[in-house]
Formats: structure tokens, C-alpha cells, sequence
């Protein structure tokens, strides 16, 4: 994320969006505070996991084009929130074999911003509110 920001401040400074450098300090000093008293296991993420990559081949769910790699089973949910999400039945079935910790929808919003800002870098101003 770091390197993200690195090149929107290069590419807009403070004229277009804002004081880019004030709103990463105060998201950069409290990232900590969104990890405080949970455990995250790192587990295999499919990276890229959005209604564009999920389908059904008879009665059996199918997930392809995988951006696969170790990290916080909380992640999958920032590209799943900023694309539509996930039926009522989808999210159930995930939370009863992982819970929600506590603090799980500020976190989300994190790692939604993540991808808010990667899409803004490699598609444009039009992820730019999201951002």
C-alpha cells in the first residue's frame, strides 16, 4: 500500500484529492489500532475474490483468476465489499467456519481502501472516491 500512495502523491500531491500525505499519516497510525486484541492467522487467499470471479459449473461452485497469496483471511472481504458482495447465504456459510473477530468491519474498510487505491492506480481516476 505503501508504494500506492507513494505514486498518487507523486501523480496528484494535494491539488486533486486533497492532502494525500495528512490522510496516509492518520490511516498509517492507526492501522495498529485495528489489530488490538485479535489473533490473524495467515491462510491461503485467493486474492482476487469478487463476483467476476466466481461462477458455477452444475450445482458446484467454481472460483478462478486467483491473485493467490499468504495473509489475513480478513483481506478477501475488501474486493468482495467494493464489488457487491456476497449473497446473504455466501456470507453466513464463511462466518460459521470463521468467525467475525471484533473490529471486522473497520478492518474491511481498510482493506478495501487497499483495493480502491490499486484500482485507481492501474485504472484511473474513476476509483478515485472510493479512495
Amino acid at each position: 500500500t505503501q508504494s500506492t500512495w507513494d505514486w498518487l502523491l507523486k501523480q496528484y500531491g494535494g491539488n486533486s484529492c486533497g492532502d494525500l500525505q495528512h490522510l496516509w499519516t492518520v490511516v498509517q497510525r492507526n492501522i495498529p489500532n485495528l489489530f488490538k486484541g485479535i489473533e490473524v492467522k495467515p491462510c491461503l487467499l485467493h486474492g482476487d475474490l469478487w463476483s467476476g470471479n466466481i461462477g458455477q459449473v452444475g450445482n458446484e461452485p467454481v472460483i478462478f483468476d486467483p491473485g493467490s497469496f499468504f495473509g489475513h483471511n480478513e483481506f478477501e472481504f475488501g474486493i468482495i465489499s467494493m464489488f457487491g458482495g456476497l449473497s446473504r447465504d455466501g456470507f453466513d456459510a464463511y462466518f460459521k467456519v470463521l468467525p467475525k473477530q471484533t473490529g471486522f468491519d473497520e478492518r474491511k474498510q481498510l482493506y478495501e481502501l487497499f483495493h480502491h487505491l490499486n484500482h485507481w492506480n492501474h485504472f484511473g481516476s474513476g476509483y478515485k472516491s472510493g479512495a
